[in-house]
């Protein structure tokens, strides 16, 4: 390989990232970018290259893999869009005459990349790249004393994190369950609420026995290990019908704890949930688990109307601000919150990564070492 490229993981056709990812060599992206501009980014502007450190692994990464028709995605494709790594070049156009433009980055800043799917899907650009050339517009400063690796995994399981703590209309004193509370998304959210509802409030966690007393750690009050249950809403409703939860966050997508949710959640309370979990990751599960979102969003909550009797909120973070991307990574960099990592896959491994993420039992995030001269804890 020349000193003019550099390695990707890349995909062609639909199926399970070990069937179509393929580690492939091409030139390293250069600036200023090709013309014509994508979609999500129509007008010049400050555009970075970036020498990628750790990659963050995402389960939608899987979905784009499996679902999306080439008609409507790039036609070769790097998968997932949350990375770290180092400013190796800066380009801005001249809008003043002067030469020069004002500048957020400059060559050797260390930074945080989270790529949303308007970006990805059309350009076919994603974190599994040595380099990768960027809009500046996704990308923030990392924080001094936060590792590359930690800064890789934190960005969409802290945005999704938030934005459920948030809708979920938590507060100080309330009681929370948050259901798969040891993954990637559920670790931040126990965090989260702890700060929101404060030494008043109670959480309760949910997740496998193995993981109890690291949910603990971060913030429970009480873990339910829900492989010692075989009716598991029953026994929430056993445990907890006489002291109901303020709000319910549940961030796999559980239908049957929703369902059964009136009887361990209060009238007017939230179930905030990421979606509704499919058994597996083929077509026509994804697409009933989509057509049972909608109708939890848009079926009447009123039992008299065959509604639930609790408000379903589905929470995405598609496509989040530059704010967003700052006060999530500057909770990291406060130590508001810190990340659980599951495990770390060197670059050749990806496949084997992308397999222990699809069983959907991570502990904590799993991550990807993207350049290998940096190490698990290097700032």
């Amino acid at each position: 390989m020349s000193c003019n490229e550099s390695r990707a993981w890349t995909f062609a056709a639909r199926g399970l990232p070990s069937a179509v990812l393929s580690l492939t060599t091409r030139p390293i992206p250069t600036l200023p970018p090709p013309l014509p501009l994508p979609g999500d980014v129509p007008k010049p502007e400050e555009w970075l290259l970036i020498k990628v450190a750790f990659a963050g692994l995402n389960p939608g990464a899987i979905f784009q893999m499996m679902l999306v028709p080439p008609m409507v995605r790039s036609a070769n494709c790097i998968p997932d869009m949350d990375f770290s790594g180092t400013v190796v070049d800066v380009w801005a156009p001249d809008e003043s005459g002067s030469g020069t433009q004002a500048r957020q980055f400059k060559k050797g800043d260390k930074v945080v990349c989270m790529l949303p799917a308007s970006h990805t899907l059309r350009t076919g650009t994603g974190a599994l790249a040595e380099h990768v050339r960027v809009p500046a517009r996704y990308v923030v400063h990392k924080p001094e004393g936060s590792s590359f690796a930690d800064a890789a995994g934190i960005m969409l399981p802290a945005l999704t994190a938030r934005q459920m703590v948030v809708e979920s209309g938590a507060k100080e004193g309330d009681r929370v369950l948050v259901n798969a509370a040891s993954g990637g998304i559920g670790t931040m959210v126990v965090q989260m609420v702890r700060n929101m509802v404060g030494k008043s409030g109670y959480v309760v966690g949910i997740c496998s026995g193995t993981n109890v007393e690291m949910v603990k750690g971060i913030g429970a009050d009480q873990v339910i290990d829900y492989t010692q249950h075989e009716n598991l809403p029953q026994h929430l409703k056993t445990l907890f019908s006489d002291n109901p939860f303020d709000a319910i966050i549940d961030t796999l997508g559980h239908q049957s704890l929703y369902v059964a949710s009136p009887s361990y959640l209060v009238p007017g309370g939230i179930y905030s949930s990421a979606g509704i979990k499919p058994p597996d990751f083929g077509v026509p599960n994804f697409l009933r688990a989509v057509v049972q979102m909608k109708l939890n969003e848009w079926w009447p909550v009123s039992p008299w109307l065959f509604g639930v009797g609790r408000k379903w909120m589905g929470v995405s973070m598609m496509n989040p601000t530059l704010e967003d991307r700052e006060r999530v990574v500057g909770m990291l960099g406060r130590g508001e919150i810190r990340l659980i990592r599951d495990s770390v896959w060197d670059f050749e491994n990806v496949k084997r990564a992308y397999e222990t993420l699809g069983g959907l039992h991570a502990r904590g995030k799993i991550l990807v070492r993207v350049d290998l001269a940096v190490g698990d804890d290097e700032c």
